[in-house]
């Protein structure tokens, strides 16, 4: 190379290297930094872990500009909180587990409270009941329960309710001498936790109406509590929370039937997925049947101020429901196909169980205070 051409040369790469640099610098600059809003929201105890996940977090605060807290509430104790509770703690958000839960909201509270109230449902689960292998082999022998396409289980909940619970039918009557006592459902609360309250309801959709795929009517539910009521009662002491109650009924060795989310084992497989024998015992213990019909928990966001519409937007993205869905078991309610029952390859899944339709919100203020208060009649 010519010596004298070596400054110029390294002139001209200083040139460039500065040129580039300015670039970066002035893109930088011109670069306006995502305003963080931070929402304060109340919602149901299942929901927790999604709201907590790295992954979520990292894209409502990159993608949406939102900083969620996340506080865990009974689905019916946090749509009954007043008003000036809710402006006084600057609520942005409620997110109970039911659209009966919405509807309770919607009835206690005027329209004017809230002036940018707006609700979405952007996940669901629908309601299953949790059986040991014991349990479950006598309700096949008694054909109460059914297996689908040599996968998943469908069990006859009219049948199920009136001619064995209800009649408080022991196990040994079905064959099952390695179970004692009743045949029962327990559940979670239902004065406070959704999944134990959807029990309740299908339970008087079975009791009182004529026809499991209709609500029943206003003088229908009269007639019914009574009976759910005595259902209620017969359950004992019950855990505050879904996840709290799923968890208590794994350990203590999955001796009942047990009303619950489909979500809560899909997410507890995706917890044991590092963990082959807690994986191997929850697969050789635990059964998953589907009422037919079942309710549907709608899981909708309500969102009481106008920053938290950016967070039903923001949950409705495909990422997240896609997170929604493989790591934490929600079905999306906004994406047809967006949940495969393929995806769990270790347990059978119902690809769309029949389900009913929850009773209306003043049926739904009825049965609450049927649990709550003990006015059934």
């Amino acid at each position: 190379m010519n010596r004298s051409r070596l400054p110029a040369i390294l002139a001209i790469m200083v040139a460039v290297i500065a040129i580039a640099v300015g670039v970066v610098v002035i893109r930088k600059a011109d670069e306006t930094p995502v305003a963080v809003r931070a929402l304060t929201c109340l919602g149901g105890s299942e929901k927790s872990a999604l709201m907590a996940d790295a992954d979520v977090r990292a894209i409502l605060r990159d993608d949406y500009g939102l900083e969620v807290r996340f506080d865990k509430r009974g689905s019916y104790d946090l749509v009954q909180l007043p008003t000036d509770q809710l402006r006084n703690q600057k609520i942005d958000c409620l997110w109970p587990s039911s659209a009966s839960a919405r509807s309770v909201f919607e009835a206690a509270h005027n329209t004017g409270d809230f002036p940018d109230y707006r609700a979405e449902s952007v996940l669901e689960t629908p309601e299953v009941i949790y059986a040991g292998v014991a349990a479950t082999d006598a309700l096949v022998r008694a054909g109460i329960v059914a297996q689908r396409d040599n996968s998943y289980y469908i069990v006859d909940f009219k049948r199920l309710l009136l001619d064995f619970v209800l009649p408080k039918q022991k196990w040994p009557s079905l064959g099952a001498r390695d179970l004692a006592g009743p045949i029962r459902i327990t559940s979670t609360d239902p004065k406070s936790s959704n999944s134990g309250f959807t029990l309740l309801q299908l339970e008087l959709t079975v009791i009182a109406s004529n026809d499991v795929f209709q609500p029943p009517t206003l003088v229908e539910a009269r007639s019914g509590l009574p009976a759910v009521r005595e259902l209620y009662d017969a359950q004992g002491l019950q855990s505050d929370s879904s996840d709290g109650g799923f968890r208590e009924w794994l350990i203590q060795g999955a001796a009942t039937l047990y009303a619950g989310y489909e979500s809560q084992i899909l997410r507890q497989l995706v917890d044991y997925r590092d963990n082959r024998p807690a994986t191997e015992a929850l697969l050789a213990n635990a059964r998953m049947l589907y009422p037919d019909p079942t309710i549907f928990n709608s899981n909708p966001i309500l969102a009481l101020t106008a920053p938290a519409h950016q967070l039903i937007t923001a949950l409705q993205d495909p990422k997240i429901q896609a997170i929604a869905w493989n790591r934490y078991g929600f079905r999306s309610a906004t994406q047809l196909g967006a949940a495969h029952a393929a995806d769990f390859t270790q347990i059978p899944l119902a690809p769309q169980p029949r389900s009913t339709t929850p009773p209306r919100a003043d049926i739904t203020q009825l049965l609450l205070a049927c649990v709550r208060d003990n006015r059934c009649t």
